[in-house]
């Protein structure tokens, strides 16, 4: 398949946009936060470095036994094991030929 430069982010236009808690302080920094903003500019950056771009549903990588099983077998704490489940994920979508 020769060399291939991909790049998996997390696809954070799917992420809720509903407030989560019921602290307002929270709440506020919640909806000031530029999910789409930090996209745009890791998606421009990584196009003009030649990546392929492929967006991966983040759901489910924090919660649950796929996630436990990568922190205790590779040793990793739990926001490098979701990190792996994310690459893992677009490494999969890659060779599955679906991006």
């Amino acid at each position: 398949m020769g060399i291939f430069q991909g790049e998996p982010f997390e696809d954070l236009f799917i992420i809720k946009t509903r407030h989560s808690t019921k602290n307002p302080y929270a709440n506020r920094k919640i909806t000031k936060f530029p999910k789409r903003q930090i996209l745009v500019h890791g998606i421009i950056r990584a196009l003009r470095m030649n990546y392929i771009i492929i967006l991966v549903n983040p759901a489910g990588t924090s919660n649950s036994k796929t996630h436990k099983q990568i922190m205790r077998e590779k040793g990793l704490d739990r926001h490098m094991a979701s990190a792996y489940m994310i690459a893992y994920r677009g490494w999969r979508k890659i060779h599955e030929g679906i991006f």
